[in-house]
């Protein structure tokens, strides 16, 4: 394997530590091709460099491994950073935003993205946070009009996660919607405190219809998940398929593509075991830009300034160069 810029080793009490350092624009050379495939439209590839670029520089703030000197890591944890051979069109998209970033007042922006939407994106209070620290997130329909549906209550997101056919730019994605089903003996490896497992239920959904909270009502007792990623973690499970909207099937993933879910109670069968129906759309938190959103987006002619206003709202896209100076 070959990598940019230098690498230094650093012993460690665990080990080997290996820092790759090197500059910014050869560093989003990697990243780019590895979070957005190389056949995207070269606005959507421009859009995904703004905000990989704009999610590093504010890492870059703020050092993730400040021990080792480092700023972030190669995985999902911060942006993924394959050693991989990058294309002419993935290196065009970096050098054609050189230096451009997405600031609200001032501000770099968290510039949060994810591969596929439900046809609803959702603001920054999924983990926990004042939606008031993000208003750039405010979460609408991957529509032209940027609207927003309320999806509160379990009847209209039930209603809309339904629908396979609802209009949005991700909607010819396989994952825009997807079906799974699990069973209370499966949750209870996981879902330990409240014995057999007798009922599932959201009990509070926040933007876009995502789930915040969930309510498990057990033999020996009731216990509530909370967030997007625990829910997504709780109620998924090794044994899991996932149907998708292509009627492809997915294994191996533990955890749930997203926790925009509606869940139905199946009832008890003759071994006392209760199945539970999960319907869902999209992969990811929903927060920010949908990667394939943007890649529909680009097809129709989009540019990635567009792009980019559509998913940050209120944002400006403009050099660190120019705000460094000022």
């Amino acid at each position: 394997p070959s990598y940019r810029g230098h690498i230094e080793l650093l012993r460690t009490a665990d080990g080997i530590a290996v820092v790759n350092e090197l500059p910014l624009e050869e560093y989003l050379y990697s990243v780019v091709p590895s979070e957005m495939p190389a056949s995207y439209p070269l606005e959507a590839l421009k859009a995904q460099a703004i905000c990989a670029r704009t999610y590093a520089y504010g890492h870059m703030l703020r050092a993730g491994y400040p021990r080792y000197g480092a700023h972030v890591d190669d995985s999902t944890r911060f942006q993924v950073y394959n050693n991989l051979k990058t294309s002419d069109k993935t290196e065009q998209a970096v050098r054609e935003t050189y230096g451009k970033l997405l600031f609200y007042q001032d501000a770099p922006i968290e510039a949060f993205y994810f591969s596929t939407s439900c046809g609803h994106t959702t603001d920054g209070s999924i983990w926990g946070s004042d939606p008031a620290k993000y208003p750039y997130l405010d979460g609408c329909l991957l529509e032209t009009d940027r609207s927003v549906l309320n999806l509160s209550t379990n009847a209209a997101f039930e209603a809309f996660i339904k629908d396979k056919e609802y209009p949005s730019y991700d909607s010819s994605f396989p994952m825009y919607r997807w079906e799974t089903t699990v069973t209370n003996r499966q949750l209870e490896e996981e879902i330990t405190a409240v014995g057999t497992i007798l009922n599932i239920s959201v009990t509070e959904r926040g933007v876009g219809g995502i789930v915040k909270k969930v309510r498990v009502e057990g033999s020996d007792g009731i216990m509530t998940i909370n967030g997007e990623g625990q829910v997504r973690a709780k109620l998924g499970n090794p044994y899991m398929k996932i149907t998708k909207n292509d009627g492809n099937v997915m294994k191996d993933i533990e955890s749930l593509p997203s926790a925009y879910i509606a869940i139905e109670n199946e009832g008890v069968d003759d071994n006392n075991i209760t199945t539970f129906h999960i319907y869902g759309g999209g992969y990811g938190h929903g927060v920010g830009m949908s990667q394939n959103g943007a890649q529909a987006m680009a097809a129709e002619g989009k540019t990635y300034e567009e792009i980019l206003r559509f998913f940050y709202n209120g944002v400006e896209i403009r050099e660190a160069e120019k705000e460094t100076a000022g």
